[in-house]
């Protein structure tokens, strides 16, 4: 027996030896390297002014059984929850509410290390029989945000919750808001009367949050104007506050965006009606730069555990530096999506989501706008404008699409609106004014849902204007934008060329390192420098080589790789090739355009591999 466990050790050894022999790219690494696999450490966690926030939900026993008639995704089991506030308590986080908060941003008392705001959303009946025993136990303070509809005792003992009917009992009750006030550990604030819901936004009945929609009247025909939105949002605001006056004694002096979703117009709706402190769901530390009217909240979700709350609280703001995510991106033209046949162009749609999602991809630039006369200027859109033809509203409803129904968790969808820089013609300006094309974008931004960013086409006039003007230009634009936008990322797409020019050896490399800096990220389109050269595979090399020698350039850069040469498609089996091999040199945000999804080219079956983050994450030590 005793030689068969050596002979058995012994053919274990061998065999290791063999399949470590095998892996000879790993026969550098030194056996104590250490893998990255986590955010560092806050930088921000001691300074006495900086905090982070949780946001939770539901707390319910038994949670997956619970499932089976009321899924909700942000509801924790109880046991997690207690797990989650025992890992706070014997780690050294310090919970803290939000009177100290104001005090450390005032002058006052600075706050405790690793300072955390608790919140709790939608005043489920759980924060009463769950959760606050557990804020007495721990001696924790909260904030609390409740949609007034949903504490409404009229409707025989229902209330619409979302996109359904649900029995009254599930929230809490007045009395119970009541006591927990009095206990001076919990704090009320207005997750607002009626706007915890979608609203219909184009004539397809895409259903984005109500608290940033232009609401579509599909009878009238008429979308919300910007003095329609702000009185409507102004009005549910006061509706709140004055029940949460009625029913407590005192206003609420904090606003929850329902869902995250924002803009700086409700913001500042939500100020004038006494409520200048708003909580968004961006995720990272609130500094002592970042506003309170857009507080920073970190949501946790029903498969949460500790180690996620660990990451969640290391967590960026922005990311930058080594930890820029990775970014697999599909550019659509929305041309290749219309039809005047509303039935077909929907079926279009459906086959590009259902495309995008199976590819498993993060990112989606959309182009906005149309070319009609095929000059290199935009002469329709695809959103409700000032200024040009609307061909038909189809941003809004594929980037609502998308983002809703192609998104694969955890991953999150971002879809951009590509829109042209200056490349602007309408019949009233054939050469468009600044004052034009800055209302074109705000028309964007507007009537969009929450979308991911904003990509500048590379398609500037020639002498219109100088680098660093038009550079400045596109930081008004995206001042505009964000107004309606404020999560979106921004983009600026540039000829592959700008970074190494092929024929003449110039390096053209400090002109792109300054764009590095004005953007999130900068997409290389590789179109016409690809065509330009016999050696496609070397120029790639040369080309990542080229924005390697920037630091942290790789981060921050895209390579989109074109599908088409002319009338020509590029095969399938080259295009997966080149998105491999720019990742083996060091690229991290890659994709390619146009898709074209009714040819299925690129070939999913084909490319999937090369471009989902499911089976191609790249992942770095």
């Amino acid at each position: 027996m005793l030689i068969t466990k050596q002979l058995i050790a012994t053919g274990i050894g061998l065999l290791l030896l063999v399949y470590m022999a095998c892996l000879p790219s790993y026969a550098h690494v030194p056996l104590d390297t250490k893998l990255k696999t986590d955010f560092p450490e806050d930088p921000y966690a001691n300074d006495g002014v900086s905090f982070r926030v949780l946001c939770y939900h539901d707390a319910r026993d038994n949670l997956r059984e619970t499932f089976q008639s009321w899924p909700e995704r942000g509801a924790l089991d109880t046991s997690t929850l207690i797990e989650q506030f025992e890992w706070l308590r014997e780690n050294g986080y310090h919970m803290v509410s939000l009177d100290a908060i104001l005090a450390a941003r005032n002058g006052g008392p600075k706050l405790p290390s690793k300072a955390i705001l608790l919140t709790f959303d939608d005043g489920y009946l759980s924060m009463y029989t769950r959760i606050f025993p557990l804020l007495k136990l721990f001696n924790y303070p909260a904030v609390i945000g409740l949609v007034g509809e949903w504490l409404d005792d009229t409707n025989n003992g229902k209330v619409f919750y979302g996109d359904r009917w649900m029995p009254r009992k599930h929230f809490v009750t007045w009395p119970q808001v009541r006591e927990m006030v009095a206990s001076g550990l919990v704090e009320v604030a207005s997750h607002s009367h009626s706007l915890h819901k979608g609203s219909t936004s184009n004539p397809q009945g895409s259903l984005p949050s109500s608290a940033i929609t232009r609401i579509y009247d599909a009878q009238a025909k008429h979308y919300e104007t910007d003095a329609e939105y702000v009185a409507r949002i102004r009005a549910d605001l006061a509706k709140n506050s004055a029940l949460i006056a009625q029913e407590i004694g005192k206003k609420p002096r904090v606003m929850i965006w329902p869902y995250g979703a924002y803009n700086m117009l409700g913001a500042q709706a939500s100020e004038a009606e006494g409520m200048p402190i708003t909580m968004t769901l961006e995720p990272g530390s609130n500094t002592p730069d970042h506003p309170l009217a857009r507080m920073r909240r970190d949501m946790l979700f029903f498969h949460d555990k500790v180690s996620d709350l660990k990451s969640d609280l290391r967590q960026q703001e922005r990311y930058d530096g080594e930890d820029q995510p990775l970014n697999r991106i599909v550019a659509v033209d929305l041309d290749a999506l219309y039809d005047p046949d509303p039935v077909r162009q929907d079926k279009k749609l459906g086959d590009l989501i259902e495309r995008i999602k199976r590819l498993r991809v993060n990112t989606v630039y959309l182009r906005a706008v149309a070319d009609l006369d095929h000059d290199g200027y935009a002469d329709a859109a695809y959103f409700p404008n000032r200024h040009l033809p609307m061909r038909a509203d189809l941003f809004n409803r594929a980037a609502w699409q998308l983002r809703t129904r192609a998104s694969v968790e955890p991953e999150t969808l971002y879809v951009y609106a590509w829109l042209p820089i200056l490349a602007f013609e309408s019949a009233a300006e054939k050469t468009a004014s600044n004052q034009m094309i800055k209302e074109i974008y705000e028309d964007a931004a507007k009537n969009a849902p929450r979308i991911g960013g904003l990509l500048f086409g590379n398609d500037e006039k020639p002498g219109a204007f100088s680098g660093n003007d038009l550079t400045q230009f596109t930081h008004e634009l995206m001042t505009i934008f964000k107004v309606h936008q404020p999560y979106a990322f921004t983009a600026r797409l540039i000829p592959a060329a700008s970074v190494t020019d092929i024929k003449a050896g110039e390096n053209a490399a400090p002109t792109f390192a300054s764009l590095l800096k004005h953007y999130d990220f900068v997409t290389l389109s590789l179109t016409k420098a690809a065509e330009d050269t016999s050696d496609t595979d070397h120029w790639l090399e040369l080309l990542t080589d080229k924005v390697a020698q920037i630091p942290n350039a790789l981060n921050t850069t895209v390579f989109l790789l074109p599908t088409t040469e002319g009338e020509s498609r590029i095969p399938s089996e080259q295009l997966a090739d080149q998105l491999r091999l720019l990742q083996q040199n060091g690229g991290r945000n890659f994709g390619y355009y146009p898709d074209q999804a009714a040819h299925d080219h690129p070939l999913l079956t084909v490319i999937r591999a090369a471009i989902s983050l499911q089976t191609n994450p790249g992942k770095q030590p």
